[in-house]
């Protein structure tokens, strides 16, 4: 008995080395394919209603990723726009920033003993590393950007065969069900492509209302490249957690720079955390709701691994990649555990309390009744 348990654990352990490597070293080919599956999820019922009203399947599939296309373009190209005036702003930036240095340099002063001047000469010291670490920034900045516009092409290919093949797709899923289990697996492929839907389609609702409360704060405060903070705080906000915690951090480093009040620096931080809170504790819950049905710590395990094995891309991906993993968990009986111990429902004895602990625990008693029968 002993034996045949250290086998089942052997055998787990092996198996999710073998999937992670899978996903480590076959990410340049799983990224754009993964966006491509669950961008498909968002454009179906687009071209379900072309199909309706009478266009074949080659049409609808054609209008659907051009849109798609066409959508993701324009926001680059309005990005790239808006970024291309930045950078042509750093010389006054620069200026702006040293009448900060200046200021920061005599609060030390007045703290530490440093002189000014000593300080400065500490700074230059260190003045040759950080400029070739900028430059090596930059460097990699416009490599990743030409790379990830192949990959963008990739994606609007494999989003294109998606629509045009998607009903084959889930015909060789169900192929692998057994007879009995037919309806159940048909259930749990709906649940899954539902769950990548609203997941998908919720998150741009909820970008684009935080855009909206970001560009009117912006404006009201009179904060410089609005329209780039803007756009840059409602994309990053798709990572979990992390996302509204950097997409405040820069428009207030650059009220810093820019804005001789700290008063006025110190309410614009406030309303900007109020607007995050919004996005985090409102918005959030109204509008993606419990879809994805994942803890928070589920979730942050997701954005932490998928950084980890995908960079930005597994960020944003892992989590609902773990959400239609928890479905599949759901609808398998041996599985059960697993997705009990991922979801966010708190056993009906401990409602009250932090419940991750209990979940821990069934989960292994779970377990270790399962390999004892």
């Amino acid at each position: 008995m002993g034996y045949s348990k250290h086998r089942k654990l052997n055998a787990i352990l092996i198996t999710l080395f073998a999937v992670f490597a899978g996903l480590y070293f076959g990410a340049s080919f799983l990224e754009p394919f993964a966006f491509a599956a669950f961008l498909a999820t968002l454009v179906v019922p687009f071209t379900n209603w072309l199909e309706q009203k009478g266009a074949g399947r080659m049409v609808s599939s054609l209008i659907g990723t051009f849109v798609v296309f066409v959508v993701v373009s324009g926001f680059a190209v309005m990005l790239s726009f808006q970024l291309s005036r930045f950078l042509e702003d750093i010389p006054e930036m620069q200026e702006a920033a040293v009448d900060l240095l200046e200021k920061v340099q005599d609060y030390f002063y007045g703290v530490t003993g440093i002189s000014p001047s000593k300080q400065t000469e500490l700074l230059r010291e260190r003045s040759d590393q950080i400029t070739g670490a900028v430059q090596e920034y930059l460097t990699t900045f416009v490599s990743n950007t030409a790379f990830a516009s192949l990959k963008f092409l990739l994606v609007i290919i494999y989003l294109f065969l998606f629509l045009l093949s998607r009903d084959k797709f889930a015909e060789v899923v169900l192929m692998y069900a057994p007879g009995e289990e037919q309806d159940k697996a048909k259930k749990t492929l709906d649940e899954s492509t539902k769950v990548a839907y609203h997941y998908l389609w919720g998150r741009i609702k909820v970008m684009l209302a935080l855009a909206a409360m970001y560009i009117i704060t912006f404006w009201a405060f009179g904060t410089p490249y609005a329209v780039l903070l803007t756009m840059f705080g409602a994309i990053i906000t798709i990572i979990p957690y992390i996302g509204p915690l950097l997409s405040g951090v820069l428009p207030v480093c650059l009220m810093l720079v820019f804005t001789d009040d700290f008063n006025t620096v110190l309410l614009f931080a406030g309303v900007v955390l109020v607007v995050q809170l919004i996005e985090s504790y409102v918005l959030e819950p109204v509008i993606i709701g419990s879809e994805i049905r994942l803890s928070p710590l589920a979730v942050i395990v997701a954005v932490i691994i998928g950084g980890q094995v995908w960079g930005m891309a597994g960020m944003i991906l892992f989590v609902p990649l773990l959400a239609i993993f928890k479905i599949i968990s759901d609808n398998v009986e041996s599985l059960h555990p697993i997705g009990y111990l991922l979801g966010n429902k708190e056993s009906k004895e401990n409602k009250n309390g932090p419940g991750i602990w209990k979940k821990v625990k069934h989960f292994f008693q779970a377990r270790t009744s399962h390999n004892s029968h």
